[in-house]
């Protein structure tokens, strides 16, 4: 696809997720090398720069900065990835998941976010990894008892705000950190 520019050329912060996570996804690395992934640069469509940008410099109001986790995946990669997926946790959460009918991030044009501490060189984690898969979900924390579930609904809230006001929505599976620009 040449409409894809890299983030980090836009002083950009992300690492691509499968570069990093294959192997507890069930890939190989023969899996994503022959699936065209090659490094960790995270790359996007030209047409939703901007508005990255300009979400990275709002979350830095906050006190945070926007840490891109995935932007484009090409079809050959959804394939291996859910083909994997299945064979390691099941087609039923493997379909929770994935969005096998659009593939949204083949567009380039989809993004998977969240927020980063620069002070502290870290990702601000947005849910607790002990709460599951239904924590990926919008609303997870919403009236749950404690402080914790509070933070990660305020910080939630916050993303999904704030990606909405610069034209993205929610993915079709209404995931807290999915978001698709114009599709």
């Amino acid at each position: 696809m040449n409409n894809l520019v890299y983030i980090d050329e836009y002083g950009l912060l992300g690492s691509n997720f499968y570069w990093h996570k294959y192997e507890a996804k069930g890939l190989s690395k023969e899996d994503i090398l022959e699936a065209g992934l090659t490094s960790d640069r995270v790359q996007v469509h030209k047409d939703i720069i901007e508005q990255l940008v300009a979400i990275d410099k709002e979350f830095q109001n906050h006190g945070y900065r926007l840490y891109i986790k995935e932007g484009y995946r090409s079809m050959a990669l959804y394939n291996i990835v859910y083909k994997r997926r299945i064979e390691k946790f099941g087609k039923e959460e493997t379909d929770r998941l994935l969005n096998m009918n659009d593939m949204p991030h083949a567009t380039g044009k989809t993004v998977d976010v969240a927020l980063w501490n620069e002070k502290e060189n870290r990702e601000v984690f947005l849910r607790n990894g002990e709460d599951g898969i239904d924590a990926l979900f919008v609303d997870f924390y919403k009236n749950r008892e404690g402080e914790q579930s509070e933070v990660f609904q305020d910080l939630q809230d916050m993303v999904i705000q704030t990606m909405m006001s610069h034209g993205f929505r929610l993915g079709t599976k209404n995931e807290y950190f999915h978001f698709d620009y114009n599709l």
